[in-house]
C-alpha cells in the first residue's frame, strides 16, 4: 500500500539536471530514495511499459496515494545511478550521443531497459559497447 510522504518518512534526494525541471509531471523514485522528476511524454515515447502505465486511469491525489508536490511518485527497484543512466537514454539527444556508462553498470542499465520495454535500448547498448571497446578494449572484452 502506498503512503503519503510525511515528516517521519525517510529523507529523499532530488536528482540533478536535467531531472530538476519544475514542469515535470511524474516522479520516478530510485530504491535508494533519489527522486527523478520526469515527463510522462518522454518516458512514453521511449518505453511501451510507461506508455501503457500512463494510459491507465490515475487515482485521485487525495487519500493514500504516494505524491510529492502534487505529482505521482512511481517507486522503482533500481539504484539511482542505474535509473539516472536509463532516464538519460529517454532524452532525444541521447539517441545520437549515449551517456557514458561505467563498464560495471552496462549490464544493469540494459537489463532495466529490457524490463521497461525500451525498444531503442539494444541499439544504444551496441553503441555504448563499441565506444567502450575503443576506449577500454581489454575491459570490454572481459565483460
Amino acid at each position: 500500500m502506498a503512503q503519503r510522504e510525511s515528516m517521519d518518512s525517510p529523507s529523499f534526494t532530488e536528482a540533478a539536471s536535467p531531472f530538476d525541471d519544475h514542469k515535470a509531471d511524474v516522479i520516478l523514485r530510485s530504491s535508494d530514495n533519489v527522486d527523478f522528476p520526469c515527463y510522462k511524454f518522454l518516458l512514453s515515447l521511449a518505453s511501451t511499459f510507461f506508455e501503457e502505465m500512463f494510459s491507465l486511469p490515475q487515482p485521485l491525489t487525495e487519500g493514500d496515494d504516494l505524491t510529492k508536490d502534487g505529482l505521482y511518485i512511481v517507486p522503482t527497484e533500481e539504484r539511482a545511478s542505474v535509473l539516472e543512466t536509463l532516464l538519460r537514454l529517454c532524452y532525444p539527444s541521447s539517441l545520437r550521443h549515449p551517456p557514458i556508462i561505467e563498464l560495471d553498470d552496462i549490464k544493469n542499465v540494459f537489463e532495466v531497459a529490457r524490463k521497461y520495454v525500451m525498444e531503442e535500448g539494444e541499439k544504444i547498448k551496441t553503441r555504448c559497447i563499441i565506444r567502450l571497446a575503443i576506449q577500454l578494449p581489454v575491459a570490454a572484452w572481459e565483460h
